[in-house]
């Protein structure tokens, strides 16, 4: 969480553009979507919590997925 705080920290220090949005951070791949995902599995694991696990995994598909899309298509109009 720590990382994703600090993603939002050199989002609003930068431009405030959407390319600034789904910019990589420490080669993360969209990272605003990512790291929050990776605290959820991360903490679920730490929990050993299955059920959580589960939903952070459904939610890695739907939060990253939708991202890389929306990436995809602003990008296109570039």
């Amino acid at each position: 969480m720590l990382l994703y705080e600090v993603y939002w920290i050199g989002y609003f220090k930068s431009e405030k553009e959407m390319k600034n949005f789904y910019r990589s951070f420490f080669g993360i791949p969209v990272a605003g979507a990512t790291l929050p995902v990776l605290a959820v599995l991360f903490i679920s694991a730490y929990g050993k919590n299955l059920l959580l696990f589960a939903a952070g995994l459904i939610l890695a598909v739907g939060h990253i997925g939708i991202h890389l899309m929306h990436k995809k298509e602003v990008t296109s109009h570039l």
